[in-house]
């Protein structure tokens, strides 16, 4: 992953993600596609705790549990707002 990386523009950066656009292909999302997402996450999760100090990952898994609180609220407010 060789470009400039801007942690404001994640939605660019998910949508040029090979993984996500062969995902969205078929505009169809599947149980083994979520299943292999899920383990190509979990693997780069276990090459972290591998490459960074205690300190990184500490700031690593505060800023992995904020952004899925606000992916969590978000998904409820559009839930209340059907």
């Amino acid at each position: 992953m060789n470009e400039n990386i801007s942690l404001l523009d994640i939605d660019e950066i998910v949508a040029k993600r090979p993984s996500f656009m062969k995902i969205m292909e078929d505009g169809i999302i599947t149980d083994e596609e979520i299943q292999e997402q899920s383990d190509r996450v979990m693997g780069l999760m276990r090459e972290a705790e591998n490459r960074f100090s205690k300190e990184d990952l500490a700031f690593i898994k505060e800023l992995t549990a904020e952004t899925n609180v606000l992916y969590a609220i978000y998904q409820y407010y559009e839930l209340q707002n059907l």
